[in-house]
């Protein structure tokens, strides 16, 4: 290569002229603070219009691309070019970005190299898509066609899904397209252009909306929390666990509690432990839970104390001592419980 990333993007601005040079650093972020400056906060600065701001950049750009110094950018071109054909056409900027710069190059010069490249496609960020780079605009279409069905495939799920099941969901989405069936390497690059499509912390795959995905406080990282340990927990461990995947985000475990107490998707099921309600613990005192279990008909005392153990974390003892109340359960002459008609 005639220039590395560096040092082509300073020859560029060294063909222009003091004022046009000065401009796109500041346009594309290229001095030491690496700051980009709007059209209209350069513009007060030189005591000019937005629009004469933007009318010297874009002459900056095409005396560049018409300098001489221009032909020598080809083998930089060329690597850009094979990167994205690599990931199949089209890539997320900050992607880009990860792979071309590293201490001593910035991402706002690799930006502006993107930028003078003659044979790239920019399409800018959206409420829907990443800021993103291809080389082919239908290729680009169809993959974001693809990526729009399967987001909303996913988002019709009720809960997130595994990386397997999203790729290959990507797969029969492109195929419809009759695009080449891509490598794993390529489909992580197209799903990393989509704003809709996004993993949580333990790596499970759904729409951005879900808060199973983007956890909106306490309450939905608790969650998360518990679905992951498959099992009950003090309120204390669960903000531990929140505190491991949420770093450095600060969760004290007396807020974890009181959010938890105020969900209908927990349930106290001991001293301090949290279940979830769908695992089949359900809320009340331990006397509302033999009451709604033999809600359903009487039962022996061993299989009472089998399905209130499975409703609620406490000792045996503790539901014997419940069922001794005369005003809610009687003992049938057959020897089994039930309640007090």
């Amino acid at each position: 290569m005639s220039y590395d990333i560096k040092t082509a993007s300073l020859a560029m601005l060294a063909c222009l002229p003091k004022r046009s040079a000065a401009i796109l650093e500041k346009r594309f972020g290229l001095a030491k603070s690496g700051k980009r400056f709007t059209l209209e906060a350069i513009g007060n600065s030189y005591g000019i219009t937005r629009e004469r701001v933007r009318q010297i950049e874009s002459d900056g750009l095409n005396r560049i691309r018409k300098a001489v110094v221009f032909t020598d950018l080809q083998p930089l071109f060329s690597g850009f070019t094979e990167y994205i054909k690599q990931q199949g056409g089209i890539v997320a900027e900050n992607q880009l970005f990860s792979h071309f710069s590293r201490e001593d190059i910035s991402p706002e010069a690799v930006r502006f190299l993107f930028t003078l490249h003659p044979s790239v496609i920019y399409r800018g960020e959206s409420d829907t898509w990443h800021s993103r780079w291809g080389l082919d605009g239908t290729v680009m279409d169809l993959v974001e066609h693809a990526l729009s069905r399967v987001a909303r495939a996913v988002e019709s799920k009720d809960g997130t899904v595994a990386y397997d099941e999203l790729s290959n969901m990507m797969r029969r989405e492109l195929s419809a397209e009759s695009m080449p069936t891509p490598s794993n390497e390529i489909l992580s690059a197209y799903v990393g252009i989509s704003k809709q499509i996004d993993k949580n912390y333990f790596n499970q795959w759904g729409h951005t909306s879900s808060s199973l995905v983007r956890p909106r406080g306490v309450r939905d990282l608790a969650y998360l929390v518990f679905q992951q340990a498959s099992t009950p927990m003090h309120f204390s461990t669960a903000a531990d666990h929140i505190r491991k995947v949420a770093a450095p985000r600060r969760v004290h475990a007396q807020t974890v509690h009181n959010e938890l107490i105020k969900d209908k998707r927990f349930v106290l099921v001991g001293r301090g432990m949290y279940g979830l309600a769908e695992w089949g613990y359900e809320p009340g005192t331990v006397q509302d839970i033999i009451a709604r279990v033999l809600s359903l008909g009487s039962l022996s005392k061993d299989a009472l104390v089998e399905k209130v153990l499975s409703k609620r974390q406490v000792k045996e003892n503790t539901i014997l001592i419940n069922l001794q109340n005369r005003r809610r359960f009687q003992k049938l002459p057959d020897g089994t419980y039930g309640n007090v008609i």
